[in-house]
């Protein structure tokens, strides 16, 4: 009895992971190819770390998360644009909660980023093709 008690929650253990990803897929999906690009070339070059609990950024170095290079947010330079950047911050937390949450708490490598990235553009370059004919 305990033996099937394991196995039936190792297997919702396992949905409750694919829904997770799921999750944070949809978010990254939300985002248009060219933003997209701008992600994945950050992350390919291996010389950018990303930040992590992104929305508290010193004004002293360029951290950012994921979604503020994806959409293009430039890292503030004075109190003021530090102030409109967290305002920003704020707004696209909101949108993109799932993934940020993701990346935030280390459930999204850049490795998985970079993956996703590559998998979403062929699946829309896919889409095209097929709808073209």
């Amino acid at each position: 009895m305990s033996g099937t008690y394991s196995v039936g929650k190792m297997s919702e253990g396992k949905v409750l992971a694919e829904l997770d990803e799921q999750r944070w897929l949809d978010d990254l999906q939300k985002l248009s190819n060219e933003e997209l690009m701008r992600m994945y070339n950050i992350l390919s070059s291996g010389h950018y770390e990303f930040a992590k609990d992104a929305w508290y950024i010193p004004l002293e170095g360029d951290k950012r998360c994921p979604i503020m290079i994806a959409k293009g947010f430039k890292p503030p330079d004075s109190p003021q644009k530090m102030v409109e950047f967290q305002e920003t911050a704020k707004m696209l937390e909101q949108e993109y909660r799932r993934f940020i949450d993701a990346w935030d708490f280390g459930q999204i490598t850049q490795l998985d980023l970079e993956k996703a990235i590559l998998d979403i553009l062929e699946a829309r370059s896919i889409a095209i093709i097929e709808h073209s004919h």
